[in-house]
């Protein structure tokens, strides 16, 4: 406590000031980097609101430089108190939530209005402790509460939420000792509580700066990692997740001895849609087709898209009757209603067939579904051709002869 008290209160709120600018930075160079979150914005200005907000107090209530006190601590309090609402628009941003920015900056305002002419905050500090601090320890514990119950990287936005929750927890202490002493008068009192209250203060800002950072980064991970194995047209697994999907799914197959299923389907007439109404509105089908597909499968199954209109999907613990029935009822979704970029129906032909466990590798499962594709094709499109797969025969080469494995 005695090293605390020996601690000068207008240097600590100097540095302090310094952390703001810190984090004003630190966004700025995550936007620079290539980061266009309007998160990155919102948090960017807080920094630089919380950073002016301590500075301008500082050199206002120190050196003077012809600003009154009241007119100093009004725009001091203004600022600090922004950043607070900046930072809680900027977690919902990046969670893709309204901000609410403007009602919660008339709060801010209307509190400075009313604190100043009535509760006269500016020359009485206990009151201002009282009042901001409840405004800043909700708004705290909001952005603390928005991002431990989202969605996401859990593990990260909890990181962010805890340095909220820690924040919010000593403003909770500050105003129960605001409440029963007397001893902060000044901004700059030697109060031990006061002089906590900027190094707290000064910690919050650093630590939430690195956690807002590994924040984002880490979204941008999650957001690469994704972009490798989705499809960007329509969000479905592409080409090159589709050979460890489908190799994890063939090695559980032969593990339990539970069937594996593939369907493989083709928009009929596609190339005549891209020639009517342009590749815009072909693009439009085969995100139209994409989402009908997702959202006609069971949670177990995975759908990829191969290529231009040709999809692929895949059936775990499905016989090759029920993996039909499954094609028939995606047909019916493909060409259920219009669809809005061309105003007309489309229809799909399908292709579906049954892995023979330890006879072959999902690859020859894959041209078998291909071929039964172009049948259907041939048959009049806008309809399900099956193959079986081959039946047992002595002569014919297990999976690891078949994979030329030793």
């Amino acid at each position: 406590m005695e090293l605390i008290r020996q601690l000068d209160t207008a240097t600590l709120a100097f540095v302090t000031g310094l952390a703001g600018f810190l984090l004003a930075a630190t966004m700025a160079g995550i936007r620079l980097a290539g980061m266009r979150s309007v998160a990155l914005a919102y948090w960017g200005l807080a920094g630089l609101t919380f950073g002016l907000g301590y500075q301008l107090g500082h050199l206002f209530l120190t050196v003077g430089m012809g600003v009154s006190a009241p007119v100093a601590l009004t725009v001091a309090n203004a600022l600090i108190t922004t950043m607070h609402v900046l930072l809680l628009a900027g977690v919902r941003a990046h969670l893709g939530r309204p901000t609410h920015l403007v009602p919660l900056l008339a709060v801010s305002a209307a509190l400075m209005v009313v604190g100043n002419v009535w509760l006269d905050m500016t020359a009485d500090l206990r009151t201002r402790v009282l009042v901001l601090s409840g405004f800043y320890l909700a708004l705290d514990f909001a952005s603390g509460v928005t991002l431990w119950r989202a969605r996401g990287e859990r593990q990260f936005q909890r990181l962010a939420a805890c340095v909220f929750f820690f924040n919010g927890a000593f403003l909770a202490l500050r105003f129960v000792y605001s409440a029963v002493t007397h001893g902060l008068t000044t901004s700059f009192v030697n109060d031990p509580f006061q002089i906590l209250f900027f190094l707290v203060s000064l910690v919050f800002v650093y630590v939430l700066t690195l956690a807002l950072a590994l924040l984002m980064f880490r979204g941008k991970e999650v957001e690469l990692r994704r972009l490798v194995h989705r499809d960007p047209l329509t969000g479905l697994f592409n080409r090159r997740s589709l050979f460890e999907h489908a190799a994890r799914e063939q090695a559980r197959c032969e593990r339990y001895g539970t069937p594996l299923s593939l369907v493989m389907l083709d928009i009929d007439g596609f190339k005549a849609v891209n020639d009517t109404y342009g590749h815009g509105a072909g693009d439009d089908v085969i995100c139209e087709t994409a989402a009908r597909i997702a959202l006609a499968l069971r949670d177990v199954d995975t759908a990829f898209r191969l290529g231009g209109e040709e999809f692929l999907i895949l059936l775990p613990s499905t016989l090759l009757d029920d993996a039909v029935a499954v094609a028939e009822r995606l047909r019916l979704a493909v060409s259920d209603a219009p669809v809005p970029a061309i105003g007309r129906q489309v229809t799909a032909s399908f292709g579906v067939t049954e892995l023979a466990r330890g006879r072959e590798d999902w690859e020859m499962a894959m041209r078998r579904a291909d071929t039964a594709l172009y049948r259907a094709k041939d048959e009049g499109r806008d309809r399900v051709f099956a193959m079986s797969p081959p039946a047992p025969d002595a002569r014919a080469p297990n999976v690891a002869e078949a994979l030329d494995l030793p």
